[in-house]
């Protein structure tokens, strides 16, 4: 149980690199490490995307990258259209993202529907890289994705980009066994979804609630009164897995924080015996 909460803890860190900031990052680094593109070149660039030499083609879309500007974005979609090897098209794909240019919606929405998972996989982490209005929705469509690395991806990229729209829908997930939900939740949730979300305690592993809890607990966004609440309940449940969450949780506190908050965590951990890996709601661990 504690392994799955790190394990959802890890996958959530990993998948946050769809943000925008992080594609804004990706693209300033490339563009330090890649020989010196501009607009100019596209013409003698695109090209090489018809080569029958896969790295040529592979070259000239990190070079297309480099350059960063929309003109770029119809060549790779006609890549993309082209029907070239899986390895050319994830790498078309990653590109997008990396571009993260609203120009790309078109073409990434069409591989949302792609045959295979990883495509589909990578057309959705490039449509969250881009800051658009259609995003949110077309990423609510990926939770009902027959693959379930693509629904858990996707449910984690929702609470990544902030789409708070999608909470309903996060809920429903939650429900059918999508398990990175929790961790959207807890991002997006507003203070009554609370309530809502503890119901889960003794119906999910323990990890997966926790998961979201820590969201939960470490937005500045929700109120102390709201976070005691999820201490209590915690403390309701005890066991060693809450006791080293909550421990962990104590360790985002400074010295000087004298808060009733910081207060309440350490009188739970101080309930919990040390070494207790039992669980006392629903029976579930």
């Amino acid at each position: 149980m504690q392994k799955t909460f790190l394990l959802i803890l890890l996958t959530g860190l990993v998948l946050s690199v769809a943000s925008p900031g992080s594609a804004q990052r990706r693209r300033a680094r490339a563009a330090a490490q890649a020989p010196r593109v501009t607009l100019r070149d596209l013409p003698t660039i695109a090209p090489k995307l018809n080569s029958a030499n896969p790295d040529e083609v592979r070259e000239a879309i990190d070079l297309l990258v480099v350059i960063d500007h929309r003109d770029v974005i119809p060549h790779l979609a006609d890549l993309l259209h082209s029907g070239r090897n899986d390895a050319i098209t994830n790498r078309a794909l990653e590109a997008l993202r990396g571009l993260a240019r609203v120009e790309s919606v078109e073409v990434l929405t069409e591989f949302t529907t792609h045959r295979r998972v990883s495509a589909r996989r990578r057309a959705y982490a490039a449509l969250a890289a881009i800051e658009d209005d259609r995003v949110s929705a077309l990423l609510q469509r990926g939770l009902r994705d027959s693959d379930r690395s693509v629904r858990g991806a996707v449910a984690l990229a929702l609470g990544n980009i902030g789409a708070t729209d999608a909470i309903d829908i996060l809920f429903r997930a939650f429900d059918r066994g999508v398990i990175e939900s929790a961790i959207a939740i807890g991002k997006l949730g507003n203070e009554e979804s609370i309530e809502r979300f503890s119901g889960y305690l003794g119906q999910r592993s323990l990890g997966v609630v926790l998961s979201g809890y820590d969201q939960y607990l470490r937005r500045d966004d929700i109120s102390e009164e709201a976070k005691l609440t999820i201490v209590d309940r915690l403390g309701e449940v005890a066991g060693g897995t809450v006791r080293e969450f909550l421990s962990a949780y104590l360790r985002t506190f400074s010295d000087r924080n004298r808060s009733e908050l910081k207060q309440r965590v350490e009188e739970t951990i101080r309930r919990i015996p040390e070494g207790n890996q039992g669980q006392t709601i629903g029976g579930a661990k």
